[in-house]
């Protein structure tokens, strides 16, 4: 979003000034969350590695051991479970920066408190990324809590003017060309 777009659709710097805070404080919300995700992530990543060194290591030294055998049992379900947990996280984390970033776009006043009413038991992540069970809690806040959410403006850009533009002082051409200009229609 750049403030000339703004500007070009009507707005007075003050408002683009007052937009451009508001885009700012999502978008570094957002950042934020991204960069926490990316760190959560390579942790895991480097646990994975790690471990995946060790069960090797301990295969090499454990051919004839079945003390060692059976340590090597153990650290593989271990690992197992771990490759698990790792994945359950992973997948929690894409729900909840899904969900973030659906509250976002739904123009909440406050992401932390729409978040708080949403039930995220019934909130789930299909294997094509979409959300099911959202759209429907935020309609129904939407309706039920409406001061937790932006006035979206409604679409005027097919609005129609009657009457008569020259305002009946004959053929006025300098008033209809910036009647004209003024609605964004070309001039005849």
């Amino acid at each position: 979003m750049k403030r000339d777009e703004l500007r070009d659709m009507g707005l007075s710097d003050e408002q683009v000034t007052k937009v451009m805070g508001v885009h700012s404080a999502e978008i570094n919300d957002l950042h934020s969350q991204m960069t926490t995700l990316t760190g959560e992530r390579d942790q895991y990543k480097n646990e994975l590695e790690s471990n995946s060194a060790k069960l090797k290591d301990l295969q090499k030294n454990a051919k004839d051991n079945e003390e060692l055998q059976g340590q090597l049992d153990s650290l593989q379900k271990q690992f197992k479970q771990s490759q698990d947990d790792s994945k359950q996280k992973i997948a929690d984390i894409k729900l909840n920066s899904a969900v973030d970033v659906a509250i976002a776009g739904s123009h909440a006043r406050n992401s932390k408190a729409v978040r708080a009413l949403i039930d995220m038991d019934k909130v789930k992540m299909g294997d094509d990324g979409k959300l099911t069970g959202l759209d429907d809690q935020l309609t129904g806040l939407r309706d039920s809590d409406s001061y937790l959410f932006e006035e979206q403006p409604k679409d005027t850009s097919n609005s129609t003017v009657g009457g008569n533009p020259s305002g009946g002082s004959g053929n006025n051409d300098n008033s209809r060309d910036a009647f004209r200009q003024a609605l964004g229609l070309k001039s005849e």
